[in-house]
């Protein structure tokens, strides 16, 4: 083989070489879109090569629920991290107390399940303060995260959770039940474990209305993760790992 035939051979391995290295960077690039945002102030998921994911439920607590997942998740050496509202847990302080006394994490998400988003910056200030002050009185311990319903967020929504500091958390585009909508046993438990990955953040509901579906789910979800050599950490320890 000539010298030049070698040269544009070289050249071509190397553009090769330099293909498959970029679709793997496009990949990952893609991959990481896929599981959440990338402001800055907002968490989504941590980037991390330890076998953990976070579990967390919103708009609890609930009487005919989250007793039943806080005996599920103890069962199987499990935490998580419960998102509370103020009106829930001034209706049910027993229950969010027992959530601390099982080492599980309590997030603010407002006190009356507003749209921040669509509140001034004031409403949004005085709604997460109410709200941390009636979990405070509860449970003894100030929030340090705040996950707005619905999931949206502006501007405004973030500087009110600076002012109140709190940390805004989401959860992992890949890893929402949307069990709120009680769409089956199997398909929760398929949309958690089809895309699980190291450092996501997965979102289930314990209050809002019958969450019997969930109930079942948990158990399964849990096992299986279990199996695969994962670990259960709150919020607050999972962006420690990043």
């Amino acid at each position: 083989m000539s010298l030049r035939r070698l040269w544009h051979h070289g050249k071509l391995v190397l553009a090769i070489v330099a293909l498959f290295v970029g679709m793997g960077e496009w990949q990952a690039s893609q991959a990481a879109i896929a599981r959440g945002g990338k402001n800055p102030h907002i968490t989504w998921y941590v980037k991390t090569r330890q076998k953990v994911v976070a579990l967390t439920f919103d708009d609890g607590p609930w009487k005919s629920s989250t007793p039943h997942i806080l005996h599920i998740l103890m069962d199987n050496h499990a935490v998580a991290t419960f998102f509370v509202t103020g009106e829930q847990v001034r209706r049910n302080p027993q229950i969010v107390q027992q959530e601390i006394r099982d080492k599980m994490e309590v997030g603010n998400h407002t006190y009356a399940h507003i749209n921040l988003a669509q509140h001034s910056y004031a409403e949004d200030v005085a709604d997460i303060q109410k709200a941390n002050q009636i979990i405070k009185e509860a449970t003894g311990k100030t929030p340090t995260l705040l996950r707005t319903p619905y999931g949206t967020y502006n501007d405004t929504v973030i500087k009110a959770a600076q002012a109140t500091h709190l940390h805004l958390v989401m959860w992992s585009w890949t890893e929402d039940t949307q069990d709120w909508s009680n769409p089956g046993v199997e398909t929760i438990v398929s949309r958690v474990l089809t895309h699980i990955q190291p450092g996501d953040i997965v979102l289930f509901h314990d209050g809002g209305s019958n969450r019997t579906q969930t109930i079942k789910a948990l158990p399964v979800i849990l096992k299986d993760l279990t199996l695969r050599g994962y670990r259960f950490v709150t919020v607050s320890e999972l962006i420690k790992m990043h």
